[in-house]
């Protein structure tokens, strides 16, 4: 099956992985844009984890946060990946927006960068008025395996109790093991991501074997399809897009989600792969960007 990709998007048709995340740190600052680095303590002893906060410089004190979570297949990328992204929700929201560095796989598998995430997540909360934010206006937003984060951290708040999630964005999420009915027919021409094994970063993220996990079934904080109840999980915006082998698990967890009564907002983006917002500037990028925006402004009451 021959893909049709969407011509402003041919910049990532042949692009690898690498490639992708090459373009997507290419970032000029706004100048209305005040960004700080620091670190924020672990979870009992982990160790302290990277942080870069974006605030407009006209974010009123009590401004809604969000804490944004990169990708890079588990193994790889750092928050540079997402200056683009964060950048563009601070600023049109207004937002907080708290991008960082969890720990990667396979050196740190499960659940060391879920326990990253939990850690961020806990702190802004607990440092929002330092911040200039609202601890009662808080979303989520993150790409690739960081939709996968994203996913699994709503579950386990769910489960265990936590600061509120007003919204859960999650963009071309890995949210489901196994070789998907999209990766069947565009796996050859596939653009970013393709090839026969697309379980070998969750093998990895999880410990587990190459040909499979030892017999075990792994958590449905690390792998968010296998759960069995979704019921009473926050609020969701789900992005998937028509060339990526990850389509149909994400357009699973979004009607598991509608079957169990859980809010969804579900954006297929047609003629572009995954990583297709690597191309900032390009007309798709920003419609579904400022489409988020709204989603998050109507969650934080702006609306």
């Amino acid at each position: 099956m021959k893909i049709n990709l969407h011509p402003h998007y041919k910049a990532v048709e042949a692009a690898d992985m690498g490639e992708t995340q090459a373009m997507l740190r290419r970032y000029k600052k706004p100048e209305e844009m005040n960004i700080e680095e620091r670190t924020v303590p672990g979870l009992d002893g982990d160790p302290d984890i990277e942080i870069r906060i974006f605030r407009p410089g006209y974010a009123p004190a009590g401004s809604p946060m969000i804490m944004d979570i990169h990708g890079g297949g588990f193994t790889g990328g750092d928050y540079n990946l997402d200056n683009n992204r964060a950048s563009h929700l601070a600023m049109n929201i207004p937002a907080i927006v708290a991008s960082f560095n969890y720990r990667l796989a396979p050196q740190h598998v499960f659940p060391a960068a879920l326990n990253d995430c939990r850690a961020v997540w806990y702190w802004m909360h607990d440092h929002a008025k330092e911040l200039g934010g609202d601890p009662e206006r808080m979303g989520l937003f993150g790409t690739s395996a960081g939709g996968n984060m994203c996913a699994g951290l709503a579950f386990y708040i769910r489960d265990h109790g936590g600061p509120k999630i007003s919204l859960n964005a999650i963009n071309v999420p890995a949210v489901g093991v196994g070789p998907s009915l999209s990766a069947e027919q565009m796996r050859e021409d596939a653009p970013t991501l393709k090839g026969e094994n697309l379980s070998s970063a969750f093998h990895e993220y999880v410990g587990g074997f190459s040909g499979g996990f030892n017999g075990q079934i792994p958590s449905y904080y690390a792998i968010p399809n296998l759960a069995i109840d979704y019921s009473n999980l926050p609020p969701t915006a789900i992005i998937v897009a028509e060339y990526d082998p990850l389509r149909e698990e994400g357009l699973k967890y979004a009607h598991r989600l509608m079957k169990d009564a859980v809010p969804v907002e579900l954006y297929l983006m047609p003629r572009v792969g995954h990583g297709f917002d690597a191309v900032k500037d390009a007309p798709m990028t920003q419609w579904i960007w400022n489409g988020l925006v709204m989603s998050f402004q109507r969650e934080f009451g702006m609306l």
